[in-house]
């Protein structure tokens, strides 16, 4: 499918929840209220990020039966430390404008990007349809694009040493023609591998130097190739756990990571410096979801004082930013802790060490987790209902508050997508449809629309 690849262990975490210390979301999902099927089958959804976790980057999205709402990765900061993406265009906004000598004022802003051209990019998500599709959309009200799957290992060098570009240099050359600043999603991350990539070719396990000459190989010749026309990369997706641990080996297909498995924690940093020496201008960033969770944020803080400690070039963290159109009720749920309070500690955390943050797979999903939702309790457009539209609208507001209050660290906001008709939330094998983004499924700017650029 288009966008990624969610794991059913992934996917019962964002429906149901779960405990670090046996599974997590991994992927960009934003799923979140449980299913009554028992069947589960894997849905590509990709950026997040579809992945789990609340707001995560790689987005592997699952699906089952009658599914549930969920937060993760599909895949999606820091400090005034940097200044590379912070501005997506210049010149921001003006009304009016002063000694016009009586001209009229021109009004607000006509479109979503020029509204927060003073403060950061609005950027979408993409797939190699979508930015044809809704080109419109897209020229009209975005200033950046992050391919949800072109650009990930398995898309990249299917077969190894064999790149294939194709897909990937028709929406980079679509984002350039039209001024758009590109983020590159994601260089290593534990989903969307090819087959190859862990194996020794026969039948066993690859060994440690040669992953590492592999992951090397395939960061330097995919950053090499974009280098000049992406401005930012994913370099790690979703390296972490709810509890602040390390995603390891250990865990269920889906979830575990292979790269983590073979060659411990330090790929981290040697994916980084690889990033950093294909090109030495990129901007290069962590990403991951549920970042609102006080323990994982924690962990991730702990991560990258110990990269900047040991001099490895990090410069930004990724809030995937999946999130629910109201948290969970239930404690144990990953959810439970979604709230605008939680996402400023998580702001304030990274950016106290000199890092840009950058929420990179936003959207907000109308399913709420920990609660069953079945074929009968599924939106459609028919009960996506005004008061519904006013409290997604609510939600989105008070988030954009929060990314404005902290525009001098955050420097870029990018939607998991473009319109309700073209997202990885609707994706699932159960068939229920999302409606979480600014637009429509005919394009129309939604009452969120007006929440985001209402100030």
């Amino acid at each position: 499918m288009r966008k990624n690849l969610i794991s059913i262990g992934l996917l019962s975490c964002l429906l149901w929840s779960c405990t670090s210390s046996t599974s997590t979301p991994d992927d960009d999902a934003a799923m979140g209220a449980t299913t009554t099927s028992s069947t589960a089958s894997t849905a590509q959804t990709s950026g997040t990020s579809a992945s789990a976790g609340g707001g995560a980057g790689g987005n592997d999205a699952g699906g089952s039966g009658s599914t549930s709402a969920g937060g993760g990765e599909t895949n999606e900061g820091g400090s005034g430390g940097t200044d590379s993406a912070s501005s997506g265009g210049t010149g921001g906004a003006g009304t009016g404008g002063e000694g016009t000598g009586g001209m009229p004022d021109e009004g607000p802003p006509k479109n979503l990007a020029e509204k927060y051209a003073s403060l950061f990019p609005i950027g979408a998500a993409v797939d190699s349809q979508s930015y044809m599709t809704h080109a419109a959309l897209l020229k009209t009200h975005f200033n950046s694009v992050t391919a949800e799957n072109e650009m990930k290992f398995e898309s990249l060098q299917r077969n190894e040493n064999n790149f294939t570009y194709d897909a990937a240099d028709r929406i980079v050359n679509f984002a350039v023609t039209n001024k758009m600043k590109v983020r590159g999603h994601a260089l290593v991350w534990h989903s969307q591998n090819p087959a190859w990539l862990f194996s020794n070719g026969s039948g066993g396990t690859v060994s440690r130097q040669t992953l590492l000459t592999r992951m090397k190989n395939h960061i330097s010749n995919v950053v090499r190739h974009f280098r000049g026309k992406v401005y930012a990369w994913d370099v790690v997706n979703e390296a972490m756990m709810e509890d602040g641990s390390y995603r390891t080996g250990n865990l269920a297909d889906g979830q575990r990571s292979r790269w983590h498995e073979i060659l411990g924690e330090s790929y981290i940093a040697e994916a980084f410096k690889a990033a950093h020496e294909a090109d030495p201008d990129a901007k290069l960033f962590y990403n991951d979801f549920y970042n609102y969770i006080p323990a994982k944020q924690q962990g991730i803080y702990n991560m990258l004082k110990g990269l900047l400690d040991q001099g490895v070039p990090v410069h930004g963290v990724g809030l995937q930013a999946h999130l629910n159109i109201e948290p969970s009720t239930v404690t144990t749920n990953q959810a439970y802790h979604q709230n605008v309070a939680n996402m400023e500690e998580a702001i304030k955390l990274y950016s106290s060490l000199g890092l840009d943050v950058q929420v990179t797979e936003l959207d907000i999903s109308l399913y709420i987790p920990g609660v069953t939702y079945n074929q009968s309790t599924f939106y459609t457009t028919a009960t996506f209902t005004d008061a519904l539209k006013a409290k997604q609208a609510a939600r989105y507001r008070e988030f954009f508050e929060l990314f404005r209050k902290y525009k001098s660290v955050i420097t870029g906001v990018t939607f998991w997508g473009i319109a309700d008709d073209n997202t990885w939330l609707s994706e699932f094998s159960s068939g229920r449809k999302d409606f979480p983004l600014l637009f429509d499924v005919n394009h129309t700017p939604k009452p969120a629309y007006d929440a985001v650029v209402g100030f």
